[in-house]
C-alpha cells in the first residue's frame, strides 16, 4: 500500500492535461522505491483494482516505462 500511495501522490503532482503520468526506473529511484519497474507496476495495478480506484495502469507495449491514468 505504501508504494501505491507514493505513486498516486507523484501522479497527482505530475499528471498531464489528459490525466496521465509515465513512470520509468528513474522515477522510482527518485521516489526511493527499489523494486523493479514492472514489479511496482503490478503491485500498483493490483492495489488499484482491489480498491476499485479511478486510475488504471497501462504499459502500451513499452518495456521501459508504464503509465498511470485517471479513468473517467
Amino acid at each position: 500500500m505504501v508504494i501505491t500511495q507514493q505513486i498516486l501522490t507523484d501522479h497527482a503532482a505530475r499528471k498531464n492535461a489528459e490525466g496521465i503520468t509515465w513512470f520509468a526506473a528513474e522515477d522510482l529511484r527518485r521516489l526511493g522505491i527499489r523494486e523493479p519497474l514492472f514489479t511496482v507496476m503490478q503491485t500498483v495495478q493490483h492495489t488499484l483494482r482491489l480498491k476499485k480506484a479511478h486510475q488504471v495502469v497501462e504499459c502500451h507495449g513499452y518495456t521501459d516505462r508504464w503509465s498511470l491514468q485517471d479513468a473517467h
